[in-house]
């Protein structure tokens, strides 16, 4: 339900606004399938660090979200996953190409590992 006249709604925050982050009056919305909190028909009045009021035209679930920085990639760590996967890779490799040659040493445990390498690999 739509209404003409917006009406207040004051929420609670869980935690206080950290610097540069803007506390957003959000409301749940379901398209067919696909579900997602949207900012339309819901705007911030007024609040404090605590609390923020709300205006709304629609009855629905709302929340406060906090607008996060945008999350800055890590030159350090971007580069110790590809050495890692590429290095881990490698030797699961090895290790599979061991345990298929190794005929001498069949057992239920090199075969079961065999198959675990094989499952990591992929």
């Amino acid at each position: 339900i739509t209404f003409k006249v917006a009406f207040n709604i004051t929420l609670q925050h869980r935690t206080a606004p950290q610097a540069g982050e803007e506390p957003r009056c959000v409301s749940w919305q379901t398209v067919g399938t696909e579900s997602r909190w949207t900012p339309s028909g819901c705007t911030r009045v007024g609040g404090d660090s605590l609390h923020s009021i709300c205006a709304c035209t629609h009855f629905s679930t709302f929340a406060i979200l906090m607008a996060i920085r945008p999350v800055t990639e890590n030159f350090a760590l971007t580069v110790v996953t590809y050495v890692g996967m590429s290095v881990s890779l490698v030797c699961l490799f090895l290790a599979i190409i061991t345990f298929l040659l190794c005929r001498s040493l069949w057992t239920v445990s090199v075969t079961l590992h065999l198959q675990l390498s094989i499952c990591l690999f992929a």
